[in-house]
């Protein structure tokens, strides 16, 4: 989906340089990825990527990509927006990866980064009700919009799911961020508080207001 975070990935570190040689150093952290699993394959990764191997970085992009994508959808609203929004989160990722910290899951590293360009595209922007049927994703989560007839169950589907939509644009940038982290990329409170600078009863402060919020929403007689 969004392969195209890797190629501008690419030709920004290339830009004014060769291409690295694969060095005995980079092809141990190759093989030593693929015989690990989850996180510790990612760290494996990210320090191979410091150490010259710029292609190291691809698999990383392609295992979080989704699930960048669908937060920054849900936070902004708008497809073309959201896939922006996540393709620069990449390159931040990228050009801050000295900063990353082992001890961080790599998920809960880029989705910080990505919730926080999203909130700060909210902020410069006012935020305009958003024609929901034109919102479409490139995964199965949500569907394209279709102008053939739909079975009811799939028509009250996606009824729900602009509902949904609609419920989160109608929260703070920053409770969004964190309904869309623990709801939808089960993302735990200490996960999360990490992600944004909080403590954990912060973050359950602030979801629990934000569900109450919701409840009241006009658009729960959709769901």
């Amino acid at each position: 989906m969004l392969t195209l975070a890797i190629e501008r990935t690419a030709v920004i570190t290339s830009s004014g340089s060769k291409s690295s040689p694969t060095t005995p150093a980079n092809a141990i952290a190759s093989a030593l990825s693929s015989a690990l699993a989850g996180d510790d394959r990612e760290r494996v990764l990210v320090q191979a990527v410091l150490a010259g191997d710029r292609e190291a970085f691809r698999p990383l992009v392609e295992a979080h990509q989704t699930r960048v994508y669908n937060l920054a959808l849900r936070m902004l609203g708008n497809a073309h927006e959201a896939e922006d929004a996540a393709q620069d989160a990449f390159l931040q990722a990228y050009a801050r990866l000295k900063s990353y910290r082992p001890e961080w899951r790599f998920q809960t590293w880029i989705m910080a980064i990505a919730s926080n360009l999203c909130i700060d595209r909210l902020r410069r922007r006012r935020l305009e009700p958003i024609a929901f049927a034109d919102a479409t994703q490139r995964d199965d989560d949500i569907e394209f919009i279709s102008r053939e007839p739909q079975p009811d169950a799939a028509l009250a589907r996606k009824q729900r799911d602009e509902a949904i939509r609609a419920m989160l644009l109608e929260l703070p940038a920053e409770d969004r961020s964190m309904v869309v982290m623990f709801y939808f990329n089960d993302m735990s409170y200490e996960e999360i508080a990490q992600a944004t600078n909080t403590t954990v009863s912060a973050v359950k402060s602030r979801l629990f207001r934000a569900r109450q919020k919701m409840a009241k929403s006009r658009w729960t007689e959709a769901l």
